[in-house]
């Protein structure tokens, strides 16, 4: 995959998002080939996972990273290198010429974005998984606690999953993780399609306007993206080593952030 001829395009203002759907094993054969490309120390670390299915995704989604990114760079799947920012967050480790990437996985789905000179966070939630409705109102923000608590209990846990990768694209995309706390920023969703973003003290984030989309590539799963720049999204659906091809994947929600304001008070 190293091949110039093989390489994609990543034009300034694009944005790619992999989807990776996944079981809770894989092929021997196909494993073998997977293991081959990965670093001893990426090795002793899917083998530190308890169960057979996380050590299956965790080898999943580095052989993901490597030949995706093998598809923008002419750099062998085996050779990449990463590191890890002062938050944690993996990065690139050497001259990338402006390419970055971020992760996110849960049960059935792994999605990979991939860009230049973008920053970018994405997450990707099982909507089958019991939504955590009591952490809103001791977490969130009080704006987006009274909006899911006005509505029917049947539709509140699709609102803490629109919510939640929200959140966590944001502060994917700051790099700093959890040290930003979640109810320093809150989204309004109660306009359909539409994202609506402020900040509890703008001086906390004075540097950028960002955007953000939400999609739905499966009915089991909701995908975040939080992006320094209104991208154009290119989505792309892969079974690493084996195939690859184009998905449509509609958008639910999208926002062109306008000068940020301050969360109103409660």
């Amino acid at each position: 995959m190293h091949r110039a001829d093989l390489l994609l395009p990543l034009p300034a203002g694009d944005i790619h998002l992999w989807f990776c759907p996944h079981g809770e094993a894989g092929d021997p054969a196909l494993d073998a080939a997977y293991r081959a490309l990965l670093t001893p120390q990426e090795l002793q670390q899917k083998d530190r996972f308890h169960f057979a299915r996380d050590r299956y995704r965790y080898l999943l989604t580095r052989v993901l990273v490597r030949s995706v990114l093998s598809r923008y760079a002419p750099v062998q799947a085996c050779d990449w290198r990463f590191a890890s920012g002062s938050f944690g967050r993996p990065r690139i480790d050497g001259e990338t010429h402006g390419l970055d990437f971020n992760l996110s996985h849960t049960t059935g789905l792994i999605v990979l974005a991939v860009a230049r000179d973008i920053e970018l966070g994405v997450d990707v939630e099982n909507l089958r998984r019991s939504a955590v409705l009591e952490a809103v109102d001791h977490y969130f923000a009080p704006s987006e606690a009274q909006s899911l608590n006005a509505l029917p209990p049947a539709s509140q846990p699709h609102r803490f999953f629109e919510l939640w990768t929200l959140k966590e694209s944001y502060i994917k995309a700051r790099g700093m993780g959890l040290q930003i706390p979640l109810d320093s920023f809150a989204f309004a969703l109660d306009t359909p399609r539409d994202i609506g973003f402020t900040l509890a003290d703008p001086r906390d984030d004075p540097t950028h306007h960002w955007h953000f989309l939400q999609l739905q590539p499966t009915l089991d799963h909701m995908v975040a993206i939080c992006s320094s720049t209104d991208a154009r999204i290119v989505c792309r659906e892969t079974a690493p080593l084996q195939w690859e091809r184009p998905l449509q994947v509609p958008t639910t929600r999208a926002s062109k952030i306008s000068p940020l304001s301050p969360i109103p008070p409660s």
